[in-house]
């Protein structure tokens, strides 16, 4: 199993910065530059697109070992694949960001009457992972007390 997840990991990120070509960093003080830095899910350059693709693969192995469902891929798609059993934990959808001045999408969906965590707590854990100061998955109390990683709203 843990070959597969290794095998997974490493295809989707060369599969995300293989097929483009090297972006320039931003200028400080531009608004793409100021959108990164406020924003988790914002990423200005093809390097930090492509360090922040590695955070969500992280973020989703660690939501798989934590009791979710592993994601599938299709393109820039992960995803809870729909014939998954139905489970506490949320079915949950990110669209990787592309190269450059792009963004990450995120939605969580609770396919039962109660859910362990809701979709805005997910966001918040994610956008921490994506800000590289993860929450922990397996502590609820570690995801009440996660903290806003930046002032840019909360949106999927």
């Amino acid at each position: 199993m843990k070959s597969v997840i290794a095998t997974f990991c490493a295809a989707l990120l060369l599969s995300a910065c293989a097929q483009q070509p090297i972006a320039t960093v931003p200028v400080a003080g531009s608004p793409t530059a100021v959108d990164a830095i406020g924003d988790p899910q914002q990423c200005a350059s093809q390097a930090e697109c492509t360090t922040k693709t590695s955070r969500t693969l992280l973020f989703v192995f660690d939501y798989a070992a934590a009791g979710g469902t592993m994601v599938q891929r299709r393109e820039r798609l992960l995803f809870t694949p729909s014939e998954a059993a139905p489970s506490d934990w949320p079915a949950i959808q990110i669209r990787l960001a592309e190269p450059r001045d792009s963004r990450f999408e995120f939605a969580a969906e609770c396919r039962v009457a109660n859910c362990r965590y809701d979709a805005a707590q997910l966001l918040r854990v994610y956008r921490s992972y994506l800000a590289d100061q993860p929450c922990s998955l397996l502590l609820d109390g570690a995801i009440g007390a996660c903290g806003e990683v930046s002032s840019a709203p909360l949106r999927p």
